[in-house]
């Protein structure tokens, strides 16, 4: 018996420039399912990760989900203020009067992915902003959580604690990643993308 699904994209095409990423794709997004997304570099892993977030329209096609989901993304490319610090930025996107209440788990991930949270973010090396980004994320425990590349940066610790924070998630996981060794030991389910086709 199938989860009760959480989003769905039907018949969609995505197209730049008049040219197609994605002809046709039908994608559905089950609650609890742990999903990587492989494929060749280029064939639109990241588009289809900005489609399920919702950042990405369609040239064609129909994209549902489930009344007041949550959707969190790691991406590649992150926008910050160079004049916040870590811990500014880690709780940005936690309402204001909600925030006391996430301070201890922004403690226990900063101090897992050795994020100093006075450091200024103007201050950091890329990994470290990437770092500082993956904390971000993870904070807010979303219905669903997209990690692109969560392992770039991270030395051989961190990764093993973000493998077994990732084994106790009790959301649904889509994640790209070139460790094989990771996505192995964080999914169960595979999305394969070749010549626009899922």
């Amino acid at each position: 018996m199938l989860s009760p699904l959480l989003l769905s994209i039907k018949e969609a095409t995505v197209a730049y420039n008049e040219l197609p990423i994605f002809e046709n794709l039908t994608c559905n997004i089950h609650k609890g399912s742990r999903i990587a997304l492989v494929g060749k570099n280029g064939v639109g892993k990241s588009t289809l990760m900005k489609i399920i977030c919702g950042f990405q329209e369609l040239t064609v096609g129909t994209r549902w989900e489930e009344n007041n989901l949550t959707i969190g993304m790691l991406e590649q490319d992150i926008l910050i203020n160079e004049n916040d610090t870590i811990f500014d930025f880690i709780i940005k996107k936690i309402k204001s009067d909600q925030r006391e209440l996430y301070e201890y788990k922004v403690d226990i991930i900063s101090k897992s992915l050795n994020l100093d949270l006075t450091a200024l973010l103007k201050s950091l090396s890329g990994g470290e902003i990437r770092r500082a980004s993956l904390a971000q994320i993870l904070i807010q425990e979303p219905d669903i959580l997209l990690l692109d590349e969560p392992t770039n940066h991270l030395d051989l610790e961190v990764i093993e604690w973000l493998e077994n924070y990732l084994s106790n998630f009790e959301g649904t996981l889509v994640c790209v990643s070139h460790d094989k060794t990771f996505l192995s030991n964080v999914t169960t389910k595979v999305f394969w993308i070749d010549r626009g086709k899922l």
